[in-house]
């Protein structure tokens, strides 16, 4: 699978995660508070940010399809606009890891994680 596949996957995931949660008093994408969609990928900080980590930890996973479960229609857009904005804004962050994660997790998704990813399609 090609790294733009995989990184899709994984921006989907976050975006699915986000549907049905409600707008907070932080950042903003559409309806969508990235603050919350990071929070889900918390437990995923050890695969991410470590070259040395082969896969993400089941915390990790069950987070991200709660999150998936979650995000249903239009919703999807702004969580992939909060993972681009999100994965800019952290240097340590391991594309490949981050591409990775919705296939490692068995997540399927629409668009590609990355700070190219096209949310349009999400």
């Amino acid at each position: 699978m090609s790294a733009l596949t995989k990184a899709s996957l994984a921006a989907v995931v976050a975006v699915v995660f986000l549907t049905t949660l409600k707008p907070g008093a932080a950042v903003m994408s559409g309806n969508v508070d990235c603050n919350k969609v990071q929070q889900y990928f918390t437990p995923c900080a050890g695969y991410l940010f470590n070259r040395f980590s082969s896969n993400p930890s089941p915390g990790c996973c069950a987070s991200l399809r709660s999150l998936n479960a979650q995000s249903k229609g239009p919703v999807r857009q702004g969580v992939c606009e909060c993972l681009k904005r999100n994965a800019a804004s952290f240097p340590g962050l391991i594309q490949e890891h981050a591409t990775s994660l919705s296939t490692k997790c068995g997540i399927p998704l629409n668009t590609a994680v990355s700070l190219n990813a096209d949310c349009r399609r999400a």
